[in-house]
């Protein structure tokens, strides 16, 4: 049988997508008002705290319960035939990776900030940590509560020896490795084609000069070099890390 994919059968994902912006823009914007509030009077506040609440039991909760009660059961039988069960898990930690890299450079610019600049950057470093300490909470017990089990149940003691080494052997790895520093890798493998480009270039072109990035992807980016050497003239850093045949690794940056 062939699906449709035409485009009125992206409605419903359409329809998701857009209510996802308007509950993260909204999540934002009380976010955003919540700090200010810190130095405001009471009556502000209040009217806040009012607002807030109601926009998290009237429209947040709601939203994640006719997920549960209708999408989800949909795509379970989905995922088990083509899809990766751990997909939702790589998107954590390239978010967490996002979060250490906009802590790492929140802190490096308040080490030369002024003392006008510092109160700033102080709040934003604040919230970035609570941001990532909520993610890697809930990562943690996706982990402990779903894949944790599994491996208990399905996997060997042996095997479980051999895997426990194996993550070991990379932390070592990466913590030894000077060609990527922490929080400047950008994972695509779990991205859909269409959507790669798009998230890469957004990346790039929120580097400051003498900034990198390592792309990770499944196959030779090389059609990406050709476009970004095409916009960014002289600018542009490209240094394969690793080239296949699974995984091919590659520092960008643009020249200081």
């Amino acid at each position: 049988m062939t699906t449709d994919t035409t485009p009125a059968t992206h409605e419903l994902s359409a329809a998701i997508r857009t209510h996802h912006r308007a509950l993260a823009e909204t999540l934002e914007s009380f976010t955003a008002d919540a700090e200010a509030s810190v130095t405001g009077h009471a009556a502000q506040l209040t009217e806040l705290l009012n607002g807030f609440t109601e926009f998290l039991t009237g429209e947040l909760l709601p939203h994640a319960r006719g997920e549960e009660q209708s999408l989800y059961p949909a795509l379970d039988p989905i995922i088990r035939e083509h899809g990766s069960p751990t997909a939702t898990m790589r998107v954590d930690h390239e978010y967490i990776a996002d979060y250490v890299r906009q802590i790492t450079d929140t802190a490096r610019s308040l080490r030369s900030a002024s003392e006008r600049d510092r109160q700033p950057l102080v709040r934003q470093l604040a919230r970035q940590a609570v941001q990532l300490q909520g993610l890697f909470a809930v990562h943690l017990a996706k982990e402990e509560r779903v894949y944790l089990p599994l491996v208990e149940q399905a996997i060997s003691a042996g095997d479980q020896q051999a895997l426990l080494a194996a993550l070991h052997a990379e932390a070592d790895g990466a913590s030894a490795d000077t060609d990527a520093t922490a929080g400047d890798t950008l994972e695509v493998r779990h991205l859909p084609p269409a959507q790669r480009h798009q998230v890469i270039f957004e990346r790039f072109n929120g580097l400051q000069a003498g900034a990198s990035f390592v792309l990770v992807n499944d196959h030779d980016p090389k059609p990406l070099y050709y476009q970004l050497a095409a916009e960014y003239a002289g600018q542009l850093l490209w240094e394969y890390l690793e080239q296949g045949p699974e995984v091919w690794r590659v520092r960008m940056g643009k020249a200081s």
